[in-house]
């Protein structure tokens, strides 16, 4: 990506919408007068641009749109494989950091998917989920650091959910053949585990 251009985070609700390769600043307010303006000059024909509305762009401001354009497409590809290997731990749809392009449209430049990464009371479910984590974070085939990241933490839940499952199967109080004659019916009865 171009040094030029400068990362934003988009939001709807601010007035600052980023900041061109030129360096000027783009706000919400300027940026739909300056669009107006522009419309008027090809209308009145005043102007360079295409009929549609649009400025010519410099050769520079050309690739850089294009490199934009395909690092918002490898992006969001991306971050749908994370959503859905996620299925359902995933806590909402993705949420993207975005770039201003030269034509004052927003590019998706990176991303993340946020799960639930909480553990639940069987450790037989948590080992499943942390499986399910680290597959969601793996998921693209080409994994950013941080989606190592996550899937290194997913591998520790793993182990640790595995060891509370060897360890509770290791103090479950053993039956014998009194639970064979009891599954029978010859014998009713209860068992009391106590943990300490």
């Amino acid at each position: 990506m171009s040094p030029a251009i400068s990362r934003i985070i988009a939001d709807p609700n601010r007035d600052l919408l980023g900041i061109m390769s030129n360096g000027t600043v783009i706000t919400r307010n300027a940026r739909d007068s300056w669009q107006q303006g522009r419309v008027q000059k090809d209308q009145s024909g005043g102007g360079p641009g295409s009929s549609d509305g649009r400025t010519a762009l410099s050769q520079q401001e050309q690739k850089i749109l294009e490199e934009l354009q395909a690092r918002d497409r490898e992006v969001r590809l991306h971050e749908q494989k994370h959503l859905a290997a996620a299925g359902t731990l995933a806590k909402g749809g993705p949420k993207y950091e975005y770039a201003i392009g030269p034509d004052g449209k927003p590019y998706a430049i990176g991303g993340h998917v946020r799960i639930d990464t909480s553990s639940v009371a069987e450790a037989d479910e948590n080992r499943a989920r942390a499986n399910q984590i680290q597959r969601a974070a793996t998921a693209p085939g080409d994994p950013s650091g941080p989606d190592m990241g996550v899937a290194q933490q997913a591998g520790e839940l793993q182990s640790l959910a595995r060891q509370a499952s060897i360890e509770y199967r290791r103090n479950e109080p053993f039956q014998g053949a009194d639970m064979g004659s009891s599954r029978n019916g010859a014998e009713k009865g209860y068992s009391l585990r106590l943990w300490g």
